[in-house]
């Protein structure tokens, strides 16, 4: 596949995986993190009451069988909602009740946050605060209980994919106590620019495809050299990254037919790409992995691209809308070709069954309904092997309630485990 390359990237600074020796962790068997995930677009949401509401629910409830919260995730995209005064707010309110959730402490990060080291540039300021204001930008919070973890606090895990502070990567790292282990907690908006052109590019299906694939692990390669100058990326290091991952559905040539497929789960699935995405880098061996498995798109949630103003309390999945608009039979939709259209349908299924604001059948290549919203990690193999995920209520969970955004989702995972050797509790 050859070498991708990163905006960054120098060799001076780089070496082979090989020279990054692994080592196994050994952890007391089972043990056990209880964590939670919250990612929302909050884009132009209209209201803001029932989301804070939402919010301080998914921070303050224990787990349904009563059980602590270990530490919870949110990230937000496109976010003008202050997070500042939430969280001051929250930390208040525990201190004269605590929450039934057990947590106790929140660190919270704002991407459009000035750097202390880097010089003042007036115009700068002044265009990202524009951002801020009219379009969002990428916000987190970290949750834990402050007797299981330490903070990394002095570690400024903060970086731009683009001068526009929607298009960030910032987060925070923490340590459990005994063991060492640290997990970092990463927020993003991936950039879609490249990958835009090359949907909507003249390639034929398969090759747009393999492009789309090739650009899309040019971002992943970015994260993990962000990573290796942070030193977040050691034997005892798992990386979560969640928030708008920009994934689409992209359709590729089948033979006679063609095959919806999700950009990001085929990157995942393709050994050549993650073998390339580290190459050069000092990385132990590993790879990147998606929380919630998936076979193919057809069983993703749609989360992306929802009618802002439309409420549907049911999930909706990319292949109930390919069973209706796409014959796999047929060659791959072309917008310049008309002989190779998707079946179009009616105003009462794409809008009032699916929350959709356009017919499928009509959209640009960029906006065909897809799987945004969704949780990701890194982990050196050496660690992969011992962690599990069990997941009681299947993972994902579409907000459906809440509109003013073209882009919503909320996730929750029950438990995650290290040091499992029965095969029977492996997803």
């Amino acid at each position: 596949m050859g070498r991708l390359a990163c905006p960054d990237d120098s060799a001076g600074s780089s070496c082979s995986a090989a020279d990054a020796p692994d080592m196994e962790l050994r952890f007391q068997e089972p043990t056990a993190v209880r964590m939670r995930f919250f990612n929302f677009n909050m884009a132009n949401i209209a209201a803001l009451d029932p989301f804070v509401g939402m919010f301080a629910q998914f921070l303050e409830q224990p787990f349904s069988d009563g059980a602590p919260v270990d530490l919870a995730f949110v990230a937000l995209t496109e976010a003008r909602f202050k997070m500042r005064g939430f969280v001051e707010d929250q930390l208040e309110a525990w201190k004269r009740r605590p929450a039934a959730s057990g947590l106790d402490t929140l660190v919270h990060r704002d991407a459009l946050r000035k750097k202390a080291t880097s010089s003042y540039n007036p115009f700068s300021w002044c265009r990202k605060k524009l951002v801020q204001h009219v379009v969002g930008n990428v916000k987190t919070v970290l949750g834990f209980r402050k007797e299981l973890f330490e903070p990394e606090l002095d570690a400024r895990l903060d970086g731009a994919f683009t001068l526009n502070p929607e298009k960030a990567f910032l987060g925070s790292s923490i340590v459990r106590r005994g063991d060492g282990l640290r997990l970092c907690f990463f927020g993003t908006h991936f950039p879609m620019r490249r990958l835009q052109l090359v949907l909507t590019s003249s390639l034929e299906a398969s090759e747009k495809l393999m492009a789309a694939k090739i650009e899309y692990a040019r971002v992943l390669r970015e994260v993990l050299y962000k990573a290796v100058a942070w030193d977040l990326t050691k034997p005892d290091t798992v990386l979560f990254i969640q928030g708008d991952l920009n994934s689409r559905t992209v359709f590729d040539d089948h033979g006679k037919g063609s095959q919806a497929k999700d950009v990001l789960l085929e990157v995942l699935n393709d050994p050549g790409l993650m073998a390339a995405i580290s190459s050069d880098l000092r990385l132990p061996h590993g790879r990147w992995h998606e929380v919630v498995p998936f076979n193919s798109v057809y069983e993703m949630p749609v989360t992306y691209k929802v009618d802002p103003k439309m409420c549907i309390a049911k999930k909706v999945t990319v292949g109930d809308i390919l069973a209706r608009v796409h014959d796999p039979a047929q060659p791959a939709p072309d917008s310049r070709d008309p002989t190779r259209k998707m079946n179009s349908v009616h105003r009462r299924e794409f809008g009032n069954e699916w929350g959709l604001k356009k017919d499928p059948s009509k959209v640009k290549p960029t906006h065909f309904p897809a799987f945004t919203e969704r949780v990701i990690y890194w982990a050196p193999d050496s660690l992969a092997c011992q962690m599990s995920f069990v997941i009681p209520d299947g993972g994902y969970e579409t907000v459906g309630h809440i509109d003013g955004s073209d882009a919503r989702f909320f996730e929750r995972i029950e438990e995650f485990l290290f040091g499992l050797r029965d095969e029977k509790h492996r997803r």
